[in-house]
């Protein structure tokens, strides 16, 4: 654990949240110009609502591990305790998982290709702006049991 406690966190200065909201706001606005649909076909829709609804109930398993555990959700606040049950068990990501799978099912429930086009971006600035920073800092501060989980878990699917 760092000495000082301003500097035990990952240091994550993009809120993932923020940047899906931005993206899905930025693909609305665009499509209003230059229009991109998707093909009119009700089982895009289907699809589309089917993944809102389970990324919303991953968020809310998400949520509630982080709750058992008593850690906070913003990562720039240090966490207490490694989290590997619930739903990271399966993915060391699942809320940001659950953010990608709300956005592409937003996309197909409004057939706008644009919110699709606007997630490739959103992921590698999450990857690389979010997760590398909260693996490094969860690595410096559970070392090996971390690092076990790791390579137990993977980082997506």
């Amino acid at each position: 654990m760092a000495s000082d406690r301003s500097e035990d966190h990952a240091d994550v200065i993009l809120p993932p949240p923020v940047v899906h909201i931005v993206s899905i706001g930025l693909g609305g606005v665009i499509s209003n110009y230059f229009p991109m649909p998707l093909p009119h076909w009700l089982i895009l829709q289907w699809a589309g609502a089917v993944l809102s609804v389970a990324a919303i109930a991953m968020t809310l398993w998400g949520m509630r591990e982080f709750r058992a555990s008593r850690n906070p959700v913003a990562p720039i606040r240090p966490i207490n305790r490694l989290m590997v049950s619930g739903p990271y068990r399966f993915t060391r990501n699942p809320l940001y998982l659950s953010l990608i799978l709300l956005q592409l099912g937003l996309a197909l429930v409004f057939l706008n290709g644009w919110m699709v086009v606007m997630l490739l971006p959103v992921v590698v600035i999450v990857h690389y702006y979010v997760v590398i920073r909260e693996e490094a800092y969860l690595l410096r501060r559970f070392g090996s049991d971390y690092q076990t989980y790791q390579e137990r878990v993977r980082r997506w699917i």
